[in-house]
């Protein structure tokens, strides 16, 4: 039998490859070539592993069907409840991508003439069978993609269609291609593709941070937002994402491109630091040409691929691998590739690598210089979420709030009184508002380097009442900081105080009804369409056990925690710096790809 083996090629304890035993309900379907010959006899865990996907008792009716029967194309005409206004809003263009999903074709916004990618997904697919498993996985894409794009490292989604056999996606066009085209057009610096790391795992951390796992890391999936020699990084493609919090159990699909699938997606048994290993392999391609175990994987098996992930030997200190890349990426490959998860680097480990840490500026606490950082983080909450921290800002905003603080939390008052003076400052024309001109106007002279488009778009994820500026209470929900004021000692009597004005009825829960009345239109409409679909999307943030109902419990768990880090250091902090670039020998120009 052969032994386990660490990257470096060195034999793993019995202590170090307990990450073999899976956590799933019964023993797992080992691949046939690893199940006899490389696994160490262990006993396996008996614990729960998570479905991929689930739905819960406010979906749609269809959606809660078992997941595998077979729909028809009655049954899936209406599903989410989103718009069906596609063409009334925008015109439909040329194809300009097209997979297993559907296509990709170019659309132009009929009022504003701007330009966006719309993608296509069938609400059938045009292989295999139509279930609810599929109709879920796409409710999650979408749910994904609206909470993590208004990141300045994800790709925005403008809007969502649907009609009879369709879902329609309208996003951000990405047009400076993928990253690797460019790389085998331009002879790139380490230093280069740092920063383009330094995107990639700030997008992980996020979707970490969040309950998302991405899984489906690969050099397709990140493009270059426009053709500018240091254009920024945009994520796309969130059609494998999964939610899912570390205390769920693992999960145990297969889900990616098998070439940068984590060891312990191969075996099933996994969670979100699968995605790391797959940041690994990722990184090793874009500095070296090639992959870890291959030179080429034009010929490649997908058994030999499965079986060199699991056991082969990876030796970073080769005078080949020496010769390709500084010490401290090497350094940094050797905390990823590491095949027992629980000693990889996580996202937020790897964000404060040296590597890959930005030099050129410290991080920054202070409100004047992590503005774009702090509105990105708050426009990546789950719209629940946001709703509700905008009730605990109009507290402090009238002084309801800042009059329940005792002295020894001076802090929260303090960031109440910055903020307000930011206000001011940037209100240039003293209505009492902020326009979207006069923030652009403000962030660009405060040293902030962020476009019209990708500011209008955090904008508007503050801006809760759709009217195109930001009032006072807007203002400080979008910029507090919720981590430090969540250590006053009235955070509790706030969160209570919030829980019963959602909880109209009192009876202890909050239903969909009840979230229905907090959405942000005028006429209180039936529960069909959009309106239902973004109750619904609330709901399932914060109901943790599926029931429908949000208890009090599960609306505080919502509001303090992460599960993992969510700091500012993850975002872009977008300020104006020079270019500094590592000298280091450019890419080889032959890079493979694995379909």
């Amino acid at each position: 039998m052969l032994p386990c083996l660490s990257p470096s090629g060195q034999t793993l304890s019995s202590c170090q490859h307990s990450f073999l035993q899976l956590s799933i309900c019964s023993r797992p379907r080992i691949p046939c070539f690893v199940r006899r010959r490389h696994l160490p006899r262990q006993r396996v865990c008996r614990t729960f592993a998570k479905t991929d996907y689930a739905a819960t008792a406010s979906d749609a009716n269809v959606l809660q069907q078992p997941l595998k029967q077979e729909l028809t194309s009655a049954e899936v005409k209406h599903v989410f409840g989103y718009s069906s206004a596609l063409k009334e809003k925008y015109t439909i263009g040329k194809v300009i991508g097209a997979g297993s999903f559907g296509v990709v074709r170019e659309a132009v916004h009929k009022r504003t003439n701007l330009h966006y990618a719309c993608k296509t997904i069938p609400k059938l697919p045009k292989k295999g069978r139509g279930t609810p498993r599929y109709l879920l996985k796409i409710q999650t894409e979408v749910d994904a993609m609206l909470q993590l794009g208004p990141s300045l490292d994800a790709v925005f989604l403008q809007d969502v269609f649907e009609d009879d056999v369709s879902v329609h996606l309208v996003m951000e066009l990405c047009t400076g291609g993928g990253i690797l085209d460019k790389i085998k057009q331009h002879s790139y610096t380490e230093r280069r593709i740092s920063q383009i790391m330094r995107s990639i795992i700030r997008f992980i951390s996020q979707c970490h941070a969040k309950g998302n796992i991405y899984r489906d890391i690969k050099p397709d999936n990140f493009l270059f937002l426009n053709k500018e020699e240091n254009s920024p990084i945009r994520a796309t493609d969130f059609g494998l994402s999964i939610r899912h919090w570390p205390d769920e159990g693992q999960l145990k699909s297969r889900s990616g491109t098998p070439v940068y699938m984590a060891p312990e997606v191969i075996l099933q048994g996994y969670d979100a630091q699968a995605d790391m290993w797959s940041v690994g392999m990722l990184m090793y391609q874009l500095l070296t040409g090639t992959f870890p175990f291959w030179d080429s994987v034009a010929n490649v098996s997908l058994q030999q691929v499965w079986q060199a992930i699991l056991v082969k030997k990876l030796d970073l200190d080769s005078s080949w691998v020496k010769q390709s890349m500084s010490e401290g990426a090497r350094n940094l490959l050797k905390g990823l590739l590491v095949r027992e998860p629980a000693s990889r680097l996580t996202a937020n480990q790897a964000l404060e690598h040296p590597w890959i840490k930005d030099q050129r500026s410290a991080p920054s606490k202070s409100l004047n210089g992590s503005v774009v950082q702090r509105l990105q983080r708050f426009a990546t909450y789950g719209y629940l979420k946001q709703v509700v921290l905008k009730m605990i800002a109009a507290d402090l905003a009238d002084g309801t709030g800042a009059d329940l603080l005792s002295d020894d939390q001076s802090e929260a008052i303090s960031m109440v009184t910055a903020l307000r003076d930011l206000f001011k400052s940037l209100d240039t024309d003293q209505s009492n508002t902020i326009e979207a001109s006069e923030l652009a106007d403000g962030l660009k002279a405060q040293g902030y380097n962020i476009s019209q488009q990708e500011l209008a778009q955090l904008m508007g994820r503050v801006d809760f009442d759709r009217n195109g500026t930001l009032d006072i209470e807007e203002f400080i929900s979008g910029l507090i900081d919720w981590t430090e004021l969540q250590k006053d000692g009235d955070w509790d009597s706030r969160v209570d105080a919030a829980f019963a004005k959602l909880d109209s009825n009192g009876d202890g829960y909050i239903d969909l009804e009840e979230l229905l009345a907090q959405l942000p239109f005028e006429a209180q409409e039936s529960y069909d369409g959009e309106r239902l679909m973004e109750a619904r999307r609330m709901l399932r943030e914060a109901d943790a056990n599926g029931d429908g109902l949000v208890s009090r419990e599960e609306f505080s768990t919502l509001l303090t925690e992460t599960h993992l880090p969510d700091s500012l250091d993850q975002y872009d902090p977008r300020l104006q710096q020079s270019v500094t670039e590592l000298k280091s020998a450019p890419l080889k120009q032959e890079v493979f790809d694995y379909e």
